[in-house]
């Protein structure tokens, strides 16, 4: 065996640049010399041809494996949801074919100086050769531009590395164009439900595991606290201590709704709160959003809706007493008239002594009930209050101190306080009987005990916001100056089912009380245009503040005296008993009388042959007293017209012009106040 020949031919075969084939050739060369093994071969070449051989298995194994990485390597980049590339100062050396696809462009058009200049916005251009220059690490957003000039958001991070000894730049780059454009519509979102949050709430925290992390809306109204004092606060710790365990549960739970609970001001005050939570994000971070409404304003506004319907209640029941009392009260004046007439004729003639006493005795009835009926009408707001005219508060109270002087509990001290020049416009006798009333229920209240009664009377502008629910007239819709009148007791007081009940018809805490005084007083205040508030508690006395509208000129009191005449009388009423009782009455002074029925006759009778006056009731089928007016000015009759009503279902002013008609009398009336009526009538 020619040892020099087999170790040429070897290193021969080790020349080929591909290891694989170098190996199968070093094999054949074996073969040739006849060596199967090389455990074959002389004892001088053994070692060497083995070196040989094991040079040429491990070329072999080192391809394979550099194979092999680089198919991993291939696999990788390929299964990459990242474009990667490797630059040297800005010149891509490398790239993977997920960022040729990124780019639009093929994997060999990216390799060089050019790719930065063509693939990055301009705009970005600068901050991108800042951070390669200052060789800055990390992740930042640009701009990018495809190859056929579409723009996309693309989201780099980057590393600093070596390639061999080279220093390099490795760079991910990942398109965020839809991740940013979700970003856009969450802030969007944010935004809008932000809006929507301040307008719908008077506070908005968000928090994030029961920690404000931040708060927008009106700070100081429901926790009097600023901002920045909120942030970092916990949730339950502004909770009132009584909804703690609720607002817990409802943060841990994540429970999307509403709920009731209270919030504590900074200043201490316990601040009712409704608060709607609901799971938002806040800069896309999962957030609970907690929307707080005050709800004392709520509460007062209902406080005071409950009380305006118990007012309405109240007020309604009343309208509905008074309506009631004052059909009674009509039907009851026109039997009144039957029986005042007729005793007070039966007067006039010569009795037996006895028969004079029982005379006197149904006058004396007739009038109480008369005064009774009075003031169901003056209730009912159908009592006819008559002349109007400036009225001095202190006179009328220095009269009724006088008046009341022995009535008055003999324990009660009574203080006048009377502004000088408090003065309203009414009818005199009805404000006496007002105050009256008011003076003996101040003095029956304070019972064996010594106490004080105190009057004030004042000029006010403003009558007060406790004036809004006073019963009687509608204090807003009141103009000019007002009177305030005011009767304090120090009694025994009164409970609030009392006060619902004190101006209902026959409703009394006095055992021998028939309940019709404050009722009385209800109607004479409304019917001045006026209203009355009560404020009492048990124990604690009351106060009775009336409230009508101010006199413009000097109080003053003046009679009309009228003088008498005589002529032919029409007496108009539906009642047989009344017109009976007037004609008896007229015809016994010398009045020529004649009958009707009805408004119908009454104008066939003027037609027929007029009249030298009217005695008319207001209140008749058909035709009621004021068409009757109208109708008979209309024809030309221009005697004098006398209204008579047992009351009035609507104010004669809102039918009737005052010059169409002479003068108004309220059933019942006494025989002197009829012929006095008639008398000025047709002396005018």
């Amino acid at each position: 065996m020619d040892s020099l020949a087999l170790l040429a031919d070897l290193a021969r075969a080790l020349d080929d640049a591909d290891a694989g084939v170098a190996l199968g050739e070093v094999r054949r060369v074996l073969d040739r010399h006849g060596l199967a093994r090389v455990e074959d071969a002389p004892e001088p070449l053994r070692a060497a041809v083995a070196a040989l051989i094991s040079q040429a298995e491990r070329r072999v194994a080192e391809r394979e494996e550099l194979l092999r990485a680089r198919e991993r390597a291939a696999m990788l980049s390929d299964a990459s949801f990242e474009g990667i590339m490797i630059n040297v100062d800005g010149v891509i050396i490398d790239a993977n074919q997920r960022l040729a696809d990124m780019l639009g462009y093929e994997l060999h058009e990216l390799i060089g100086p050019q790719t930065m200049v063509r693939c990055v916005a301009p705009e970005d251009q600068p901050m991108v050769l800042e951070r390669m220059r200052d060789r800055v690490e990390g992740d930042y957003v640009i701009t990018g531009v495809r190859k056929d000039g579409s723009r996309f958001r693309a989201e780099i991070l980057t590393k600093q590395g070596k390639l061999g000894t080279r220093p390099v730049r490795v760079s991910a780059v990942r398109d965020v164009t839809e991740r940013e454009r979700t970003h856009t519509l969450l802030r969007e979102n944010e935004a809008r439900l932000r809006e929507l949050a301040q307008t719908a709430f008077d506070l908005v925290v968000y928090s994030r595991e029961g920690v404000i992390v931040d708060a927008f809306g009106n700070f100081e109204k429901p926790l009097g606290r600023p901002r920045e004092e909120l942030i970092g606060q916990r949730i339950i710790d502004l909770a009132a201590p009584e909804f703690q365990a609720k607002t817990r549960g409802q943060l841990e739970n994540q429970r999307a709704g509403s709920y009731l609970s209270a919030g504590i001001r900074a200043d201490g005050e316990i601040v009712p709160v409704e608060v709607v939570g609901v799971t938002a994000t806040l800069d896309g971070v999962p957030t609970r959003l907690s929307g707080l409404r005050d709800l004392r304003e709520v509460r007062r506004a209902e406080a005071e809706r409950r009380e305006f319907e118990a007012h309405l209640q109240q007020t309604q029941r009343l309208e509905s007493l008074g309506v009631l009392a004052g059909g009674i009260a009509h039907d009851f004046n026109n039997l009144l008239v039957g029986i005042i007439g007729g005793a007070e004729l039966l007067a006039l003639a010569n009795l037996a002594p006895d028969d004079r006493e029982s005379v006197r005795a149904i006058l004396d009835a007739g009038q109480r009930a008369a005064t009774l009926t009075a003031q169901l009408l003056a209730y009912a707001g159908q009592h006819d209050l008559g002349r109007r005219e400036p009225i001095d508060v202190g006179a009328i109270v220095s009269e009724l101190r006088r008046l009341l002087g022995t009535t008055l509990s003999k324990k009660a001290r009574l203080e006048v306080d009377i502004e000088r020049g408090a003065s309203v416009l009414g009818n005199r006798a009805a404000l006496l009987q007002v105050l009256m009333n008011l003076l003996t229920n101040a003095s029956d209240a304070l019972g064996s005990e010594a106490g004080l009664i105190h009057v004030r009377a004042e000029r006010v502008s403003n009558p007060g916001e406790r004036f809004r629910h006073a019963l009687g007239a509608l204090v807003a819709t009141m103009h000019g100056d007002f009177t305030l009148i005011q009767v304090t007791d120090t009694g025994v007081g009164m409970d609030a089912a009392t006060k619902r009940r004190i101006f209902e018809p026959f409703f009394s805490t006095k055992r021998k009380g028939h309940g019709l005084g404050l009722a009385a007083c209800l109607g004479i205040v409304s019917g001045h245009g006026g209203a009355i508030h009560v404020e009492s508690e048990p124990g604690r006395g009351s106060t009775f503040s009336v409230l009508l509208p101010a006199a413009e000129g000097a109080a003053r009191e003046a009679e009309e005296r009228s003088r008498p005449g005589s002529g032919r009388v029409l007496v108009v009423d539906d009642e047989p008993v009344v017109r009976r009782q007037v004609r008896r009455i007229l015809e016994k002074h010398g009045y020529v009388v004649s009958e009707a029925q009805d408004g119908r006759s009454a104008l066939a009778e003027l037609d027929r042959a007029s009249a030298d006056i009217v005695v008319l009731d207001v209140t008749m089928p058909e035709l009621d007293g004021t068409e009757v007016v109208l109708e008979a000015r209309a024809r030309g009759h221009a005697m004098p017209i006398v209204l008579i009503s047992g009351y009035a279902d609507f104010p004669l002013e809102t039918r009737l012009e005052r010059h169409m008609y002479s003068d108004f009398l309220a059933k019942p009336f006494s025989l002197a106040e009829l012929v006095a009526v008639v008398e000025r009538a047709l002396s005018s």
